[in-house]
């Protein structure tokens, strides 16, 4: 993605998970704030639940490091950040020697690139990139977040597994024939 503009918020101060709707119409974001500027990424349940249970793997696998070098960064110039996308493509990276999580979004997906979508042939915005750095304790904390933002949706079937709605449910099991309330 060699033609898009990247936007590196540095070490930063918080970054959370959130989402917004009812139950079952919900949209999904990440925040996160430094003192470079802000970014929100929007994304489907799934891309938030792969980003949690990665951080939960990657954290599992490798112990903290006991003298971590500073996180280095280029200096910031210009504007303050303010940007916001829904994400197509996300990475997670880790830094071993700053023991420093990096996760990159952009607003195009491989399958854009693969077909030749590149920007100003059949996308009207520019391409993006975000890089959003943070620590050890940060990454549990938004994996945390994460995993139960996700969980909070709609309840479960306990026959069928299905999600039920906010008013009725059919359930497949039952052969569609009993409604059950929520």
């Amino acid at each position: 993605m060699s033609d898009a503009v990247i936007y590196d918020l540095g070490l930063v101060d918080s970054v959370t998970a959130q989402s917004h709707g009812r139950p079952g119409e919900r949209t999904f974001k990440i925040v996160a704030r430094s003192p470079r500027g802000h970014a929100t990424v929007w994304m489907e349940k799934e891309q938030l639940y792969q980003v949690g249970i990665s951080i939960k793997q990657f954290v599992a696998e490798r112990p903290p490091i006991s003298t971590p070098a500073p996180f280095v960064t280029e200096p910031a110039v210009g504007r303050p950040i303010e940007v916001e996308f829904k994400a197509g493509d996300m990475s997670l990276r880790h830094d071993p020697a700053s023991d420093t999580f990096t996760l990159a979004a952009s607003n195009v997906s491989d399958d854009d690139q693969a077909a030749g979508v590149q920007e100003g042939q059949y996308r009207e915005e520019q391409a993006v990139e975000v890089l959003v750095n943070f620590s050890r304790a940060e990454a549990d904390r938004l994996a945390d977040t994460a995993l139960e933002v996700v969980a909070s949706g709609r309840k479960p079937c306990p026959l069928c597994g299905a999600p039920i709605d906010a008013s009725e449910h059919f359930c497949v099991r039952r052969n569609g024939h009993h409604k059950q309330q929520d």
